[in-house]
């Protein structure tokens, strides 16, 4: 019985210093998650600007022919 104690407490303590050693991998795969948001915002920003500058690219080929319809 006191041989299984001790395997087990030496083992806990090997198992112990090795994770501090070992590669983090959630830190690695919340790194690459918090890349992906912020290249997914960008996108969507950039994508918000665009459609905003054609929107308003619309607008003023809408506005504009209906003012040279009433000059003449």
């Amino acid at each position: 019985m006191l041989y299984v104690l001790i395997t087990l407490i030496a083992v806990a303590i090997v198992l112990f210093v090795l994770s501090f050693f070992m590669n983090d991998k959630f830190e690695e795969l919340e790194s690459q998650l918090e890349q992906l948001s912020i290249s997914t915002m960008q996108d969507t920003y950039q994508m918000k600007k665009k459609i905003k500058i054609l929107e308003e690219e619309l607008l003023t080929e809408e506005i504009l022919p209906t003012h040279e319809n009433h000059k003449n």
